[in-house]
């Protein structure tokens, strides 16, 4: 009885405060935030540790750096209010630092490799921002329980039953490979193509295909990796939110490949956000 009563009054508290003012005591727009959104799905240039690591070896060098620039103008030309990257709200101080050097010259191109120094900051820049917008948040998600479980596969002969028995489980890999590689392409091609339906089918496999094939009856390892991968990107999301003025037109949102989908997800399935293809925007 105390639990139900709990639930009528925040429901209560929800109706009057919501009906009256809006969203949690705000006053509702007549004209509600129409927020464009860039996804821009990235590799890390070669600075990270994750398991798809991909070689950037050439660039510092001549052609690549004009590569960024001809993509970073046409990503400048969007006039973002805002750039979105993949470091914590905890660094901000620090990449604000960086900015302010890049500002004023006093660090090249070649001084950081990483798509936030290359790529965020210098179409900031260009547009005439203060800042590049520090959103992530990190929690490791739990590969080492896949590699135990993994590694108990061969000598568990119950394990082995019961997926055998979950036929849709144990289908091919439904995927083709991937076709490009960063060494035969544009800076702009290989984006476009990190960002195509064909590349996201592919990057989402390692999420959705194969996770809920780990564990059997009540144990869902698997379960435990998916779930995790939606509330890191929930949290980003949120703190997107959070940072998300009414009055602003345009966001551009660079963060590794893995996290669009679910980025995606929650953008897509907000009102006041309408997701823009990168191809829409960038040209090879």
């Amino acid at each position: 009885m105390r639990l139900f009563c709990f639930r009528v009054t925040i429901l209560c508290f929800l109706s009057i405060n919501l009906g009256a003012r809006g969203a949690w005591g705000q006053t509702p727009s007549p004209t509600p935030p129409h927020i464009k959104v860039v996804l821009m799905g990235t590799f890390h240039f070669g600075a990270t540790g994750d398991k798809g690591k991909i070689s950037f070896d050439d660039l510092f060098s001549v052609h690549r750096q004009r590569q960024l620039q001809n993509l970073t103008n046409q990503l400048a030309a969007l006039k973002p209010d805002q750039i979105f990257v993949e470091r914590e709200p905890g660094e901000q101080a620090q990449w604000d630092s960086v900015f302010a050097q890049y500002r004023a010259h006093r660090l090249d191109t070649n001084a950081i490799r990483n798509e936030i120094f290359q790529v965020a900051i210098r179409v900031a820049s260009k547009a005439g921002l203060s800042r590049v917008v520090c959103v992530d948040q990190q929690q490791p998600l739990p590969y080492d329980k896949l590699e135990a479980w993994a590694k108990r596969l061969p000598t568990d002969s119950l394990a082995q039953a019961k997926l055998a028995s979950y036929k849709l489980l144990s289908l091919d890999y439904p995927y083709p490979k991937k076709t490009k590689t960063l060494a035969a392409s544009s800076l702009a091609e290989y984006y476009l193509y990190i960002n195509s339906k064909a590349y996201g089918a592919i990057d989402r496999a390692d999420y959705l295909v194969y996770p809920p094939a780990y564990g059997y009856d009540s144990d869902y390892t698997g379960v435990e990796l998916l779930t995790s991968w939606y509330d890191r990107n929930a949290k980003i999301f949120t703190n997107i939110l959070r940072r998300s003025p009414p009055e602003d037109r345009l966001y551009v949102v660079l963060f590794g490949s893995s996290h669009m989908l679910p980025l995606r997800h929650y953008f897509e399935n907000h009102p006041y956000f309408e997701v823009v293809e990168l191809g829409a925007v960038v040209q090879p």
